[in-house]
């Protein structure tokens, strides 16, 4: 990966013209272009047809797209004129030779980030697999669902958005580094770098971790359990027993000779869970979020749609975004905000014309 020794790269960000993405894919691509697109790039994206999603086509539309502008164009030698001025490509293709077929190797642009299921090399290169068979491979569906019934696999776009994350952070990187690169991005790879607990509980202590439903077996207590008016979740490490035995208001358990470990507790975890049970299925979601914030334990209160629309601390955060004109919708916000940094509305992609964009 030769530096470069372009004066554009050397140019202070700020003193330089807005970063050019040129997005061709589906979710992976989608989700690393509105990560662009938040942090103040321009956004051309190729119109490809999605494949199904966990959500309406407006509603993925909306939420992967907005800040962006848009193409219709199938003439590859159009798109690579308008790969030639952009300074990033993202590419999301099913294959190693489908993504090939784009011609991306002669296309000049300063970093090009390729994503397939198993990468642009190695044997499955041209593998098809869907993001349940990678949660499979990668090990995630073995781990979820109940111990006697079917594997689960993990809903929404997981796989998908982790690979556009990657694509994204790799990019930056390359930039800060002032480097021409092609990056590969393997979405099983990507499954398998966020599998870390599962491959310390192997390697670390020789346990192979198995499905047991809502309960994570290996820190107790950490489970599901039934309030007075609905469910709640909690997770209760070594350093926060103390504060729970506070939350449940049972000091005795301090004192209880089978609770004094993690190890001891979870020998004995249908009697703790249990008592847990008895010590919550009485009273509120409301109460139980007030006691955990009072004691500072890690609780998770089950709420409906509506409840998370309305939820406080989402709302103080502004983590919904309604876009300009459509006062109808709300959109989730990125997890993450910069300091000082003054958010604008969200504005629905546009269509243009390729001729149009990025001219001169």
């Amino acid at each position: 990966m030769p530096l470069i020794q372009d004066e554009y790269w050397c140019q202070d960000r700020k003193k330089r013209e807005m970063d050019k993405v040129l997005e061709i894919g589906h979710f992976s691509a989608g989700f690393c272009g509105r990560l662009f697109a938040r942090n103040g790039a321009e956004v051309v994206r190729v119109k490809q047809e999605d494949p199904p999603a966990w959500a309406s086509t407006q509603a993925m539309d909306v939420f992967l797209h907005s800040d962006k502008k848009m193409v219709h164009c199938k003439d590859k030698e159009q798109i690579k004129r308008l790969a030639s001025k952009a300074d990033y490509l993202v590419l999301e293709a099913t294959s190693a030779d489908f993504a090939l077929e784009w011609g991306i190797d002669d296309w000049d642009v300063p970093i090009k980030s390729t994503i397939t299921p198993f990468g642009m090399t190695g044997p499955k290169r041209n593998w098809r697999a869907t993001p349940n068979v990678l949660l499979a491979m990668g090990g995630y569906t073995n781990c979820t669902g109940d111990p006697e019934r079917a594997p689960l696999s993990l809903p929404g776009h997981y796989v998908e958005f982790q690979a556009g994350q990657f694509a994204y952070i790799a990019m930056n990187a390359a930039r800060h580094g002032k480097q021409h690169v092609d990056i590969d991005i393997s979405m099983l790879e990507c499954v398998m770098a966020l599998s870390q607990f599962t491959t310390v509980q192997w390697s670390c202590a020789d346990h192979v971790r198995s499905r047991h439903g809502n309960d994570f077996w290996w820190v107790v207590p950490t489970n599901m359990f039934r309030c007075a008016d609905g469910w709640v979740f909690m997770n209760i490490t070594p350093n926060f027993w103390d504060a729970c035995v506070a939350f449940l208001q049972r000091p005795e358990l301090i004192i209880d000779a089978r609770f004094e470990s993690n190890s001891l507790r979870m020998s004995n975890r249908n009697a703790l869970h249990e008592i847990i049970d008895e010590a919550v299925r009485s009273v509120s979601k409301t109460e139980l979020r007030s006691r955990a914030t009072e004691c500072r334990i890690p609780l998770g209160v089950v709420m409906t749609f509506e409840e998370v629309l309305q939820d406080p601390h989402l709302l103080e955060r502004d983590f919904w975004q309604t876009p300009l004109d459509h006062d109808d919708l709300l959109i989730p916000d990125l997890p993450f905000r910069f300091d000082g940094e003054k958010r604008n509305a969200p504005r629905v992609s546009s269509i243009v014309d390729v001729e149009e964009v990025w001219r001169g």
